[in-house]
């Protein structure tokens, strides 16, 4: 297991884990919850299995049919959106809740937004489409998550509200640079961000997190989370 971080919320603690790439657990008041669970089934042994499963789109390295089918436990629901839903079996489709940007649910204490993610310079708009694939808001009790996925810095980011931790991707060409995502805080004013999604293949060396903290002004009221996500 990385490194297990945990923030305070008005109902108990929540436990974030990187697991690789763009793929995290959160852990809060009885749930756990796999982010575009991937890869190897044994990332997720130390975790109990989930209770929400959250797959923001379609692309291989954010949804792996196999793995979702051996982390589902007898009680998961899955959220996702259609691009993602054509594509499970009817098993896990029964089991799911289909959303589109800009639709919000509830999932037991937790309000979920989803959050449009889409490429907006004008040679990368072919990686991630406009309304294909969902970022998403999370409300622990008043501590909000977001996870943005695939993304550049779009319109959308400017009315989400208040954000304590934002999960940014930074890697070309798909996602965005550090100084895009530099733009993606300053929209957005979370107080912590996690640089993630920053290699692809994962072999090969890229930026790092640390390529993001160097950018940050001195007096910046967000601190940047530098994890190994590989």
């Amino acid at each position: 297991m990385t490194q297990r971080d945990t923030y305070q919320t008005a109902a108990g603690p929540l436990a974030i884990t990187p697991i690789h790439h763009a793929t995290f657990v959160m852990e809060w008041n009885g749930e756990t919850i796999y982010c575009d669970p991937v890869g190897d089934r044994a990332r997720f042994t130390d975790f109990a299995a989930p209770t929400l499963v959250i797959l923001t789109h379609h692309h291989g390295d954010h949804l792996d049919l196999e793995t979702l089918g051996a982390v589902m436990g007898e009680d998961t629901h899955i959220i996702a959106p259609k691009i993602v839903c054509d594509q499970l079996p009817q098993d896990l489709l029964a089991r799911t809740t289909q959303m589109a940007n800009g639709e919000l649910t509830r999932w037991h204490d937790i309000s979920i937004r989803a959050v449009a993610m889409y490429n907006t310079t004008p040679d990368r708009q072919k990686y991630h489409e406009k309304g294909v694939g969902n970022g998403y808001l999370f409300d622990f009790a008043g501590t909000t998550v977001y996870l943005a996925s695939d993304t550049e810095p779009t319109p959308e980011m400017d009315d989400l509200g208040k954000i304590d931790i934002a999960f940014f991707p930074m890697n070309l060409p798909y996602t965005m640079t550090p100084d895009q995502v530099v733009a993606c805080i300053t929209k957005t004013a979370p107080r912590y961000v996690y640089p993630f999604h920053y290699r692809f293949p994962f072999d090969e060396p890229a930026r790092e997190p640390s390529d993001l903290t160097a950018l940050m002004p001195k007096d910046s009221g967000t601190e940047i989370v530098e994890r190994d996500w590989y």
